[in-house]
Order: structure tokens, then sequence, then C-alpha cells
């Protein structure tokens, strides 16, 4: 494995919410991608965000302390043109900092069918996210030609087409699993491979299946909730979170499980390892909009898939971040330092 990496969300829009990252201080980032570089034994980090400002000041930082930038904007509920518009921006960013001799990829965009409007029926990714899992609301009218998929593979032809001429770096895009993309385009075949009850029985074969297009394979998201039961759920393991109270809670009775989580990482860690992978990127480092709290009700964190546990205040092991380290991140620390 090349490649051994953890997103880094640097503030994105929260459904019914406020930002992910309300602020994010200079002196926070240089201190957490120390920490990623020197404790988790990371060699690439994947930088996710909306504002560009934030994702050059964190890849910057992340260059600094040697690791590779996986450049990823993202934007929700954007249209094409808008959505064109970003990336066009982030490949003259990348090119800035790959002129100063440093390794990074730009990540073009993530599960566009559920994230850019347009592509499929609902107001925002939530609601697009109902709509793809219920086939009582497909029409006919959805699968007429061109077809969804049709249609995000020639914005992502066009896309590329112009970003090649800003950015020389590799390019890659982090797909869902549904999502039936023309890796021929890219340089990496990029996937964010959540395994979940329904398709854990052939988990292995879908992922031996992207060595047909014959490039490197990166899992650019995968990862797992902090609850019991969560493995079960893979990427819909955050629709947990009564976002209509105030404050939020927990929409439901659960466990706290921090062991399901640092097992189910480590197990996804072996089988990427045995398919012969070129690299992964855990998701996620933090997420301070899910703070935890010692009443189970409004214990947040639980519907996270980060590897530390934010509190709310700095009075933590890790003063002055307001986070302290989970089981998972300690087994992740572990394998990535026996990969060294």
């Amino acid at each position: 494995m090349k490649v051994k990496g953890v997103t880094y969300d640097v503030g994105m829009p929260v459904i019914k919410g406020e930002l992910t990252r309300e602020s994010l201080p200079l002196d926070i980032v240089k201190r957490e991608m120390l920490i990623i570089a020197n404790e988790l034994h990371c060699t690439a980090v994947r930088i996710t965000g909306q504002d560009l400002g934030r994702l050059k000041m964190a890849a910057n930082v992340a260059a600094e302390q040697g690791l590779d930038v996986w450049f990823s904007p993202l934007l929700y509920d954007a249209n094409e043109k808008e959505t064109f518009d970003q990336i066009i921006k982030s490949a003259m960013i990348c090119e800035e900092i790959r002129k100063q001799d440093n390794k990074v990829v730009l990540v073009i965009g993530c599960e566009f069918s559920i994230f850019m409007t347009g592509l499929i029926p609902g107001d925002n990714p939530l609601k697009r996210l109902e709509f793809l899992t219920d086939p009582s609301q497909w029409t006919e009218e959805f699968f007429t030609h061109p077809s969804p998929i049709e249609r995000l593979n020639k914005f992502l032809t066009s896309t590329v087409r112009e970003v090649r001429k800003q950015f020389s770096g590799p390019l890659t895009y982090a797909a869902g699993l549904w999502e039936e993309i023309d890796w021929n385009i890219f340089d990496f075949v990029g996937i964010d491979a959540y395994r979940d009850a329904s398709n854990a029985n052939n988990f292995r074969e879908l992922i031996r299946g992207y060595k047909v297009y014959g490039k490197p394979i990166f899992i650019t998201e995968f990862g797992c909730c902090t609850y019991k039961g969560a493995s079960d759920q893979g990427s819909m393991g955050w629709l947990v979170i009564d976002r209509k109270s105030k404050p939020w809670q927990l929409n439901k009775p659960l466990i706290r499980d921090e062991e399901e989580q640092a097992k189910f990482i480590i197990e996804m860690l072996k089988l990427f390892t045995d398919e012969g992978v070129d690299g992964v990127f855990v998701f996620t480092f933090v997420t301070p909009s899910y703070p935890s709290n010692i009443v189970p009700l409004y214990d947040l964190d639980i519907a996270s898939y980060s590897i530390v546990r934010t509190w709310n205040g700095n009075e933590t092991s890790q003063a002055p971040l307001n986070w302290e380290p989970k089981e998972s991140f300690q087994v992740i620390s572990q394998y990535f330092g026996r990969l060294s």
C-alpha cells in the first residue's frame, strides 16, 4: 500500500445546520497535520471542503509536513456551471502547490450524482439520496436517454479536458459504488468504498472489479460510525440525528462502541491491503459539528465517522485541541506504522 491517508475536513455546510468547522485557525491546522503525519503515520491527506482559501491553506500546511496532498473541493447543491468553475479554480491552486515540488492529486469531485444538482431529483443531498435508495420513486423518465450516469460521465469528460489545461498533476474522482464512471479519462480509480449489511457478502468482489481498468486503485473514503451496529449501516450511519430538535439529539437510543468502529476499520484496512489497492483514506479525522456529551441522548459524536472524539471546550488531554483520540485512532496508527 503506497498511500496511507485520512480525510481532513476544512468545512462544509451541515444539512439543516451551520458549517462542519465554524473556524479553522492556522495553528490548529498545523497541530493536526503534525499529528496526522507523525502519530497516525500517514503519508497523505485528502483535504475536503468548500472554501478554496481554507483548502489552499490546509494543503500548504500538509505539504510542509511532507504529506502528499489530495485536494478535494466539494460544493453541495451547486449546478454544473458552478461546480465546473470551482474545479477550474482548484486546478489553478493545485498547479501552484505542485510547482513548489509538492506531490498533489486533484480529486475533482465526490459522488456528484448526490451532491450536484440536476442528475437525480431532490432539493438537497439527503433528498437525492432518499430517491436513489427508493426504487418506488423511479419513473420511466428517470431512465430515458441520456441517463443520469451518462450525463455525469459527459460532465466529467468535458471538465477533465479543461482541468488538464490548468493542472499538470494526476486527476481522480471520488465515486460512489453505484456510479459507473469512465475511468479512462482519469489517472487513478477513486472509490468511496463503504461496506454495509447490503453489500457485505460481495464487497471484496466489488473492489476486485475495479482492477479491470488497469489503473492504480485508491479508496478515497471508507469508515464507520461509533455506535453498536454502525458497521452494518456503512455510509448511512450518520442518519441517526434528529436535526429538528434544538439542540440536536439522537433520534433513537444508541450504545457508544468505539471498539466496533476500530475493529471495522482494521478489517477494511486488511481487506484493502490483501486486494492490492494502492492507497486508502480513512473517513475522517475530526468532526467538530458532532460533539460528544456525557448525556447519551446528546452524544452526537457516536453518529460521526471521526477517529477522534470532539468535546465542546478545550478541557481535553490534547488541549488546546478540543478532541481526544478514539480507539480507532490507535489501531490506525499501529497499522500504518507497521506498513512504514
